[in-house]
């Protein structure tokens, strides 16, 4: 992926989305894991992963302590749910899609785009 962002393209073609990200809720740092991506933020100590499925990037998150307390725990938290990569021509980085517990993916959230990574 360029520094500036992600113009509409099939997700199979993106190089990486690894790195530090300037998001609506602060820093995110994303690593690369063999096929999958691991990250976190410092929100309620926020961590997801991502792995490429088909044709999208989908995986989970979890924190510390959220608006909605899920019926099982997952990744050691009683607050989770999934997440879904998406992109738009419209938007200089790209957003990710994501919901509370199991609930289908309805809710955005901004990355906007890459940091000199170590910050």
């Amino acid at each position: 992926m360029c520094a500036s962002g992600v113009v509409a393209q099939d997700w199979e073609t993106m190089e990486t989305i690894g790195g530090a990200w300037d998001t609506e809720w602060g820093e995110v740092w994303v690593f690369q894991n063999g096929s999958r991506y691991d990250g976190n933020y410092s929100e309620d100590n926020g961590r997801f992963w991502l792995e490429f499925t088909d044709h999208v990037f989908e995986g989970y998150w979890a924190e510390d302590l959220s608006d909605v307390r899920c019926d099982v725990e997952y990744m050691g938290s009683w607050y989770w749910g999934r997440l879904e990569l998406s992109n738009s021509d419209h938007f200089p980085g790209f957003l990710m899609r994501w919901s509370y517990c199991r609930a289908p993916v309805d809710r955005m959230w901004a990355f906007y785009e890459r940091l000199p990574d170590g910050l």
